[in-house]
């Protein structure tokens, strides 16, 4: 069988950031971070403050957000080192379960998309942050996950609508791998997982949450008939020293790289 030429590369970061603690300097180490990680696109979650986007965006000459008074709206930031032809927002219609996501709340959570012509080929990058879901219960029940399921069934029906590019989906889901919520939104947005089957989790343990769930992802789908090849790997798991010598993890989520090979 013939094999058509992988003719675009998207080399991808997608990572939570965690808006508490200090978030200066682990922004500032993360910039030192990726700086050496050759990528094309980093899609990130929990920037809340606009005076906080100088400790992180210098490097990529590129940059799609929307302001919302001193804040970023939904805490969404995407840096790209290929043009941005366009980017909008939508805001999710659902904010809450039982009790209100405070980001959610106060930022207006909803999704970045943004068009990025990367070596001459038209992308289309779908950067999110779901609602909350408080004490992780996502059964079919549960008034979070019925919550998350409005939010991802907006999702969904937008990815739909952007027929012109291959897009690819990334972000803080809040949604496990392997759950009904995710399996139903991939079937429905035609999208690809590209660690489907990849249980190990992208949230730190915690005491309050010793065993975590794989709830950051990386979703592809290609045009019509267009080939993908994938790899990704899960990053910053690791503490990272700050000035001063102090090692610190850089948020309470990993992230995931990817490298997404799209054919001619």
């Amino acid at each position: 069988m013939r094999t058509r030429k992988l003719g675009t590369t998207i080399r991808l970061l997608t990572f939570n950031t965690l808006f508490l603690g200090q978030p200066r300097p682990r922004l500032r180490a993360l910039r030192q971070a990726i700086s050496g990680m050759e990528l094309d696109v980093v899609c990130l979650q929990e920037i809340l403050w606009r005076r906080h986007l100088s400790c992180i965006a210098t490097g990529f000459p590129n940059v799609a957000y929307v302001p919302y008074g001193p804040a970023v709206k939904g805490g969404l930031l995407t840096l790209s080192r290929w043009p941005i032809e366009e980017h909008r927002y939508i805001e999710y219609r659902v904010h809450s379960g039982s009790r209100p996501d405070l980001i959610a709340w106060l930022l207006s959570k909803g999704l970045l998309i943004t068009r990025i012509s990367i070596a001459g080929r038209l992308v289309t990058v779908v950067n999110t942050h779901l609602l909350a879901n408080h004490g992780g219960d996502w059964s079919r029940s549960n008034p979070y996950a019925r919550a998350e399921e409005a939010a991802l069934n907006q999702l969904g029906k937008a990815v739909l609508l952007e027929r012109r590019d291959p897009v690819v989906v990334v972000g803080d889901l809040n949604v496990p791998r392997g759950s009904w919520l995710l399996d139903e939104f991939l079937a429905k947005a035609g999208l690809q997982d590209v660690l489907a089957g990849d249980r190990r989790p992208t949230y730190r343990p915690t005491p309050k949450i010793p065993t975590p769930t794989a709830l950051d992802h990386v979703l592809v789908r290609p045009r019509q008939s267009q080939d993908v090849a994938v790899e990704a790997e899960l990053v910053f798991q690791e503490r990272i020293p700050l000035p001063g010598g102090r090692a610190v993890y850089l948020s309470d989520h990993f992230g995931i790289k990817a490298s997404i090979q799209l054919s001619d």
